[in-house]
């Protein structure tokens, strides 16, 4: 029997994957972090939708998983470049360094999720592939609340100087993250719960229809149409920037001329 859940998320997520890479080449280098990784995502969940289509397919819930991070990082690349165009003199090595470490967190979290998940679906499994499995989800865990500390202090920040278009432009990316983190947050809770009970009905390719809709399916598609949108809306970003740093360098050069 078809998954019916599974042939909607490969046909909606096909069609998301355009406006991402419209939104991609728009935001050009600076915003390559966050929407790369979107689309990404919206690639494994292509995947996993056909490959799920199969009830009895074991790699579909393996993707369904792995899938989690790709989409932590696209949060974590957009409010990267929020804050880069919201707070003046962002010191840019530091900011990267910090995208790093999150990098790190996430890749070590999805290894061990990756390599127990797999490992379970042997014929002989393990109890230390459970606990990789658990210990890969938990580090997720923390990763999404790392996202909530770094955001809210994000928007606490404060700026030493006039409110421009560009700062503007970055602090609608950044409170776009801050509403989408409850829904991803909600995303992270189900899979931690379902991998750590493994109970069937909360199975993400074979439990319930409404569980699986609710706290599986709806979470990760709310936060993706919402960066869309504020992908789409700030997509001149870089030229206002662009136009601001000129206008800048131009009145700076006029002064010391004393124009």
């Amino acid at each position: 029997m078809t998954n019916p859940l599974a042939t909607a998320e490969l046909a909606i997520y096909a069609v998301l994957a355009l406006p991402v890479l419209f939104v991609l080449v728009r935001h050009g280098l600076p915003g390559l972090p966050g929407w790369i990784y979107l689309f990404a995502f919206c690639t494994l969940r292509i995947v996993g939708g056909a490959l799920s289509m199969n009830p009895g397919s074991t790699s579909g819930n393996i993707i369904s998983n792995i899938g989690l991070s790709p989409l932590l990082l696209a949060v974590s690349g957009v409010l990267h470049e929020g804050r880069t165009y919201r707070i003046a003199h962002t010191k840019a090595q530091l900011e990267w360094i910090l995208v790093l470490f999150f990098h790190i967190i996430v890749v070590g979290g999805i290894a061990l999720l990756g390599v127990g998940s797999s490992a379970l679906q042997s014929a002989t499994p393990k109890s230390s592939d459970i606990q990789l499995v658990e210990a890969g989800i938990a580090i997720l865990t923390v990763s999404w609340v790392i996202l909530c500390v770094w955001t809210t202090l994000s928007i606490l920040m404060r700026n030493d100087v006039p409110p421009s278009e560009t700062q503007r432009l970055g602090t609608k990316m950044v409170f776009c993250v801050l509403f989408a983190l409850p829904f991803i947050g909600i995303r992270v809770l189900y899979s931690l719960v379902a991998l750590c009970t493994r109970k069937s009905y909360l199975n993400p390719v074979t439990g319930s229809i409404t569980i699986r809709v609710l706290l599986g399916f709806l979470p990760e598609l709310i936060p993706t149409i919402m960066f869309i949108a504020v992908g789409i809306a700030t997509q001149n970003i870089r030229k206002v920037s662009g136009e601001k740093r000129d206008n800048g360098e131009f009145r700076q050069s006029s002064e010391e001329i004393g124009v």
